[in-house]
């Protein structure tokens, strides 16, 4: 991962022009979420607020993202979540987004694996492999686990599947039922059942 130094002097040419180009992450699988993840918790967006930081003469817009933990689901967070996100607006108005890159909104609720908050320009595992939306079925009456691009996630082993976009994720969002999605419980368990094996391994192979 690029120090934040760089980050920033990156991002400061791209408030020239507003956008970047699409990010591309190389998906992680379950295993490797869970277990490299600084601290996971469920919780809802609470606020946003800009913050404008002035390098070499130009301003880098950051979002403070406030998150109201539900549960927190492996390692410690702090007292009070608040990721710190590259974009936001410029002093003049001029909006700085990576493109491809989940946008948070007050409101949501997700299951967060959060990882290098304060250092990565997105301060989640995997970037957007590292957000999972807790939506409601009102047919159903169920809560259920989705993925960045809003496809129900009905088995962990997806995790490590790129994510589709466009055309192809409503497609499957439409082919796929909240009924085959897991519940927040059962992606809740899988992740601290992967986390403590990750551990497990990690004693082991110190021995």
């Amino acid at each position: 991962m690029r120090s934040l130094r760089t980050l920033l002097l990156c991002a400061a040419v791209l408030t020239v022009v507003g956008v970047s180009r699409a990010t591309t992450v190389v998906p992680p699988d379950f295993a490797d979420l869970a277990a490299d993840s600084d601290y996971v918790v469920r919780g809802r967006i609470k606020s946003l607020r800009n913050e404008i930081v002035v390098r070499e003469g130009r301003e880098v817009p950051f979002t403070h993202v406030e998150v109201e933990v539900r549960d927190v689901v492996a390692g410690t967070p702090p007292a009070k979540v608040v990721l710190r996100v590259l974009g936001g607006q410029t002093s003049d108005g001029r909006e700085l987004r990576v493109e491809g890159v989940p946008a948070f909104t007050v409101g949501d609720e997700h299951i967060l694996f959060v990882k290098g908050n304060g250092t990565n320009f997105y301060p989640l595992k995997g970037v957007m492999h590292g957000i999972y939306p807790v939506k409601f079925d009102k047919k159903l009456g169920r809560e259920y686990i989705a993925r960045a691009n809003s496809v129900p996630l009905s088995s962990t082993a997806e995790v490590g599947l790129p994510l589709a976009g466009g055309k192809t994720a409503m497609m499957l969002s439409r082919l796929r039922t909240a009924d085959d999605a897991l519940t927040p419980a059962e992606f809740i368990q899988s992740v601290r059942e992967a986390r403590a094996a990750g551990k497990e391994g990690g004693l082991s192979r110190a021995k």
